[in-house]
């Protein structure tokens, strides 16, 4: 074999291991549980907040299913929970916007909840859910805690 070819070949291996080992990196970067089912709180209350499935290869979060962190005094006919078919993970962090339909509606918008959230190690997550309604109330945010 002669030199240049083996130069290439020798070049062609290490660029083929950097790929590996930097895929590996960003895999590691994450902590969440794949194939995990997570079920989180509000922070200091007992009341389900945030649910989603991570996928099995860990790189998206499904079924995302959010409370409004906002209550109804009465008259408003209630808040709907929020929900996103898929969202990216991205260094163990997600963020996603998610529509909020009037009830009983398939397509009127009546505001949104931006869902924040970071996997920590020992299979836990934790975030931020805050509400913004078309109306002009809302903008309240609470963080919310996770286990999977």
């Amino acid at each position: 074999m002669n030199q240049d070819l083996a130069g290439r070949l020798l070049k062609a291996g290490l660029l083929t291991a950097a790929a590996l080992v930097a895929s590996a990196t960003v895999a590691l970067a994450s902590n969440a549980v794949r194939g995990a089912s997570y079920l989180g709180h509000f922070t200091g209350g007992a009341t389900a907040a945030i649910s989603f499935k991570v996928s099995a290869n860990g790189s998206r979060l499904t079924e995302l299913s959010v409370d409004t962190p906002i209550k109804c005094g009465g008259g408003c006919g209630g808040i709907p929970s929020g929900r996103a078919a898929s969202v990216r993970i991205r260094n163990g962090k997600f963020k996603v916007i998610v529509k909020l339909l009037a009830l009983g509606s398939s397509s009127k918008v009546i505001g949104t909840d931006t869902v924040t959230g970071t996997f920590l190690k020992h299979g836990g997550a934790r975030g931020t859910i805050t509400s913004h309604f078309n109306s002009g109330g809302g903008g309240r945010s609470e963080s919310w805690t996770a286990t999977g």
